[in-house]
C-alpha cells in the first residue's frame, strides 16, 4: 500500500520574513511509523520541489526519537 504525504509548500509567513515549513517531528513520526509497517511513503508538496523545514522545528528542545 502507498501513502500519499502531503507537506507544505509555504516557507514565509505573509510579508514578516519570518521563515516557516513543516515541522520535522509532525513529519518524522508517522513517516517511520508508516514505514516501518511496511508502507510505501510518497511525499508531494502543492507546488512540487523540496519542502521548507521550519527552523525553529529543528532546535535541540525540539526533537525526539523520531527526529
Amino acid at each position: 500500500m502507498k501513502i500519499l504525504f502531503v507537506v507544505t509548500s509555504h516557507d514565509e509567513l505573509g510579508n514578516t520574513g519570518h521563515k516557516t515549513g513543516f515541522w520535522v517531528e509532525e513529519f518524522a513520526a508517522p513517516y517511520y511509523t508508516f514505514t516501518d509497517a511496511g508502507y510505501e511513503v510518497v511525499v508531494a508538496t502543492p507546488k512540487g520541489g523540496q519542502a521548507p523545514i521550519d527552523p525553529n522545528s529543528e532546535a535541540p528542545s525540539a526533537q525526539t526519537d523520531a527526529t
